[in-house]
């Protein structure tokens, strides 16, 4: 059969499984985030893609973390190492504001019609999408052994 997403949560396009958190993080934790379920901060490819981002999974309702930046390599790239073939910058970005912006966010105007890339500080806290390929598991988080004593529990 044909590969599916792992759980109601993962939101299916094309190849890939993509999951929204809402709980803002700093774009390395959020980054993090992500690979401690074996995934990656969403890459966007295409303007396919962005459209479906924009449209189906996040309802374009809040500003997200995507996985492009400029702090290892001179220009921007991916944070999973697929080339950049599809940029989407708002007007006059990425502008590395005051020369502390090496992160992207993806911005949604009030009413979702579209989603521009800007660059920010990435110690910022925002909202994040994490992407995975079809077919591989997510990761799930150890189960938390508790310890039963007379008082209470420990966990």
């Amino acid at each position: 059969g044909a590969l599916r997403c792992s759980g109601p949560d993962w939101f299916e396009f094309g190849d890939f499984c993509y999951k929204p958190f809402g709980d803002k993080k700093t774009w390395h934790d959020a980054q993090s985030s992500c690979r401690a379920l074996g995934a990656e901060l969403v890459s966007i490819l295409s303007m396919t893609e962005q459209s479906w981002l924009e449209g189906y999974l996040y309802m374009a309702t809040s500003d997200v973390w995507i996985g492009l930046n400029d702090l290892f390599y001179a220009g921007y790239s991916w944070s999973d190492g697929t080339p950049l073939s599809h940029t989407n910058w708002g007007n006059g970005e990425p502008n590395n504001h005051e020369g502390r912006e090496d992160c992207v966010e993806m911005v949604s105007n009030a009413n979702g019609t579209y989603s521009l890339w800007n660059d920010l500080n990435c110690d910022a806290h925002q909202d994040w999408i994490c992407k995975i390929t079809k077919g591989k598991n997510p990761i799930l988080p150890p189960r938390k052994t508790c310890i039963q004593s007379v008082l209470c529990y420990f966990c």
